[in-house]
C-alpha cells in the first residue's frame, strides 16, 4: 500500500466526514472542526493519503513553547492495521519536534481500550488519571437547590480575583495533593498543559480567575456551558467550593457545568455529592 503523508486541505472534509460518522455513538467532531483547525497558527492537521483520498488523520498543536497536544487520530475502519496510523503519528511527532516541543501529550477515556493500546504501542506512557464531572445548572439542574425547587444561595461565594492572586493561588496549589495528582497540569477543555503564574494572571485579566474562602478556581462560561479548568481547595472546603462554582455557573446563565478533576478521591466525591456525573480519563505523554 502506497501511503502519502501531507497536510490536510479543506477538500478533505467531506470524505473524512463519510468514514468518521460512526466513530462514536453520536458521530464525530473532526469534520465540523477541520475548517477552524486549518486556520489556526502553531497547529497542523496531518493526513495519510491512499489512492488519492485521506484515509487517516490526526491533529497536533503547540500549547506552549515546549508542549504539544495531539488529538483526533483516526484511521478509516476498512484500512486499520495497515500502518496508516503509525505513519500519521510519526509525521505529527516530527512536526512537534521541529516546532520546539519537548513533550507531546494526549488524553484517552478509560473505556477506549483500542486507543489506549494504540498510544502505548506508539511509546506514550500514562502520566495522570483524571475525571470529567458534569451536571445541569440553573433551570437545567437535576438537583433542586432549595425548598419547592427554588434556588437558594450557598453560604460561600467566590468573586473575580485580580492578577495579584495568581502567585499565591499557584503556590498554594503547587504544594498540595491536587497538584501532585495533576502532575502540574490543568485542562482547558480536553487539552492539558502545565499551569504557570502567567496563565493564572492572564485568566484574572479576563475575569476567569475566582477566589473565595474555600479556595481559587479558573473557570468561565463557554457557549451554554460553564467550564471549570482548575481548582485549588482542600478536603474540608471542597464541598463548599463545588457549591460556590455551581452558583457561579447558574449566575452566568449556563445550562451545564463541566470540570476536569485530577484523581483525588475527596474532590471527586465532592462533585458526585453535588449531583455530577463523572467519567475517567488518562493523560499520556511522550518525551521528545
Amino acid at each position: 500500500m502506497d501511503i502519502t503523508i501531507r497536510l490536510a486541505v479543506a477538500d478533505d472534509r467531506d470524505y473524512i466526514a463519510s468514514w468518521t460518522a460512526g466513530t462514536f455513538s453520536w458521530g464525530d467532531y473532526i469534520a465540523d472542526a477541520l475548517g477552524d483547525w486549518l486556520e489556526q497558527k502553531r497547529s497542523a492537521v496531518i493526513v495519510a493519503e491512499v489512492n488519492g483520498l485521506a484515509q487517516g488523520v490526526g491533529r497536533i498543536r503547540m500549547v506552549s513553547d515546549s508542549e504539544a497536544w495531539s488529538n483526533a487520530m483516526r484511521v478509516h475502519p476498512d484500512l486499520r492495521r495497515a500502518g496508516i496510523g503509525t505513519a500519521v503519528g510519526e509525521a505529527m511527532w516530527q512536526w512537534a519536534k521541529e516546532a520546539g516541543a519537548r513533550v507531546i501529550r494526549l488524553a484517552v477515556e478509560d473505556w477506549n481500550d483500542p486507543a489506549r493500546g494504540q498510544v502505548t504501542k506508539a511509546g506514550f506512557r500514562p502520566i495522570g488519571d483524571w475525571y470529567w464531572a458534569q451536571r445541569g445548572v440553573g433551570d437545567s439542574s437535576p438537583v433542586p437547590e432549595g425548598n419547592g425547587g427554588q434556588r437558594v444561595k450557598g453560604y460561600e461565594a467566590i468573586k473575580p480575583a485580580n492578577s495579584a492572586e495568581a502567585e499565591p493561588a499557584l503556590l498554594s496549589w503547587s504544594g498540595g495533593e491536587l497538584a501532585r495528582a495533576a502532575h502540574g497540569l490543568f485542562a482547558i477543555g480536553w487539552t492539558w498543559q502545565r499551569l504557570t503564574v502567567s496563565l493564572l494572571a492572564e485568566a484574572a485579566k479576563q475575569r476567569m480567575l475566582w477566589e473565595g474562602r474555600p479556595g481559587w478556581a479558573y473557570a468561565a462560561p463557554f457557549d451554554d456551558r460553564f467550564e471549570v479548568y482548575w481548582i485549588e481547595t482542600n478536603p474540608e472546603d471542597s464541598r463548599a467550593m463545588v457549591r460556590a462554582l455551581v452558583e457561579r455557573a447558574a449566575d452566568s446563565g449556563s445550562d451545564t457545568m463541566r470540570a476536569m478533576v485530577p484523581d483525588v478521591d475527596w474532590l471527586i466525591q465532592a462533585f458526585r455529592r453535588a449531583g455530577f456525573e463523572t467519567g475517567g480519563i488518562t493523560v499520556f505523554g511522550l518525551a521528545l
